[in-house]
């Protein structure tokens, strides 16, 4: 059986499985002895023993539900089978049900041990508790089980960190749509979106001008009425949320955004390429309409929640009477659909969550200016996120520490890390952030492009099949030769058991 459910806006498939709980250290850089329990899922199908890989799938900025239970089946079925491996999930910290202070993790002092520092010690002494479990030796013997890590987005990005930071635990990596880059700060603000109105224009020509054009006629709408007016006939639930009932500025904001990640969670999901997708339908709703209000009124209305991120699409039937805003929301104190992750940060406390992430360590450099994009100007700024932290979390940003501590530029990563494989979809807002080249060929730090792919493709979607893109199809093949050499090296003296 599989379900596919959205994380981050993306369609991803997965396999429901039993949860598993892991008594893990709730600061791992102290000596503070207490534990909390981590939830993970494991899937030994095709686990041959002692002597065959782990493949660790990083959790990410979303709970885990055992109705999901193991992401990317191209992982769990194709590669699992190939290799022998036994699949490993852990959910990353305070997402879902690994709360380290169970319902009281969300107080600003709690959210002391809520980073990315902690989720890889977490995964650290979560892998080796596996080895040790399973009866795998230590490395260098034919008993070892080589550790793979497999991520897409954030955890993508996470799954690159294992391999840098714990390259004594993790013996490869495969980091698919990692936003690099965007956490070097090394991404300029417009070059998200750009990516994103470029997607909808390749999808149906004509969508970035009558986008641009039916959003200016929203905001002069708005401007001209009264917020009653105006959210009645856009389609909003009544009563409106206090925050935005008063202000047509905060209105105006919240809205924006909203239509924002609804194009950016359309842009993830943007594969296969063609007229069935949800951008081409919805650009198509766009480019078509005679009333400029609709197409907006009918996103909204098609907007649901998702599990750890951005909004997606709900199909015509399935569309809701009113668009509630409220549900849209992080939780928390002065939550705002508006939050420090300009693509979206979802909703509830998972949404609180991916906020925080991005009002501290994960800062995103991602603004418009209607110029390369298609919708109203909005430049980002520092000082706006400063402010927005500092109201939201008493939480002051560090965009710089995360890189000037463990150096995972294109410079630093050639001078330190092995054997990483990183994956793009160009017609993917994040590939901005990606490394589009091979970072260093010769240590194993190799690049594959997808140009029809969107967000981490080669690992979101279903088993492969005759839909698949050739490009696609590639990549995974290439990757599947690429990881087939690195076990046969790390295990030179068990050659022969690697399939």
């Amino acid at each position: 059986m599989r379900v596919t459910l959205s994380l981050g806006g993306v369609l991803v498939a997965g396999t429901p499985a039993e949860p598993h709980y892991f008594e893990n250290q709730v600061d791992h850089f102290s000596t503070s002895s207490r534990t909390y329990k981590q939830r993970y899922y494991e899937d030994a199908t095709h686990f041959q023993g002692p002597g065959f890989p782990i493949f660790c799938i990083m959790g990410g900025e979303g709970g885990i539900a055992p109705s999901t239970g193991i992401f990317y089946p191209w992982v769990g079925t194709v590669l699992a089978k190939t290799f022998g491996a036994l699949v490993i999930e852990p959910e990353h910290r305070f997402y879902g049900e690994s709360l380290p202070f169970g319902n009281e993790s969300f107080t600003v002092d709690n959210l002391r041990v809520m980073n990315t520092q902690q989720a890889l010690a977490d995964a650290a002494e979560f892998i080796r508790a596996q080895q040790k479990a399973r009866g795998c030796t230590p490395r260098g013997t034919a008993g070892y089980c080589p550790v793979v890590t497999f991520g897409g987005s954030y955890p993508g990005f996470l799954s690159a960190m294992m391999r840098l930071r714990y390259s004594a635990v993790v013996d490869a990596a495969y980091s698919a749509s990692a936003p690099m880059r965007f956490y070097t700060q090394q991404v300029q603000q417009y070059d998200y979106y750009s990516i994103v109105s470029r997607s909808a224009e390749r999808a149906v020509p004509g969508c970035v001008k009558a986008v641009r054009t039916a959003l200016d006629e929203v905001l002069a709408f708005i401007r001209n009425n009264t917020i009653e007016e105006s959210t009645k006939k856009l389609g909003f639930c009544q009563p409106l949320p206090a925050y935005v009932a008063q202000d047509k500025e905060e209105l105006i904001s919240e809205l924006m955004l909203t239509v924002e990640q609804a194009f950016a969670g359309l842009n993830m999901a943007n594969y296969p390429p063609g007229p069935d997708t949800g951008m081409s339908q919805t650009c198509q709703s766009f480019v078509k309409a005679t009333d400029l209000l609709s197409p907006v009124a009918d996103l909204l209305k098609s907007q649901t929640p998702s599990l750890g991120g951005k909004a997606v699409l709900r199909t015509h039937a399935d569309s809701a009477s009113c668009f509630d805003l409220e549900t849209f929301r992080p939780a928390g104190k002065d939550g705002r659909v508006r939050c420090g992750d300009w693509s979206g940060c979802g909703s509830g406390h998972d949404g609180e969550m991916w906020d925080y992430q991005t009002c501290t360590f994960e800062v995103e450099h991602i603004g418009l200016n209607g110029k390369t994009d298609m919708f109203p100007p909005h430049p980002w700024t520092l000082d706006w996120l400063k402010d927005h932290c500092s109201t939201r979390f008493d939480a002051r940003p560090a965009p710089y520490e995360l890189q000037q501590n463990w150096g995972f530029s294109r410079e630093d990563l050639k001078a330190t890390a092995t054997k990483i494989i990183f994956t793009n979809g160009l017609n993917d807002g994040w590939s901005a952030g990606g490394f589009l080249t091979d970072v260093d060929a010769a240590s194993g730090l190799i690049t594959l492009n997808m140009p029809n792919g969107a967000h981490h493709s080669d690992l979101s979607h279903d088993l492969p099949s005759d839909k698949d893109t050739p490009d696609v199809a590639a990549a995974r093949a290439n990757a599947t030769v690429i990881l087939r050499q690195w076990l046969r090296e790390i295990k030179h003296d068990s050659v022969d058991v690697l399939v």
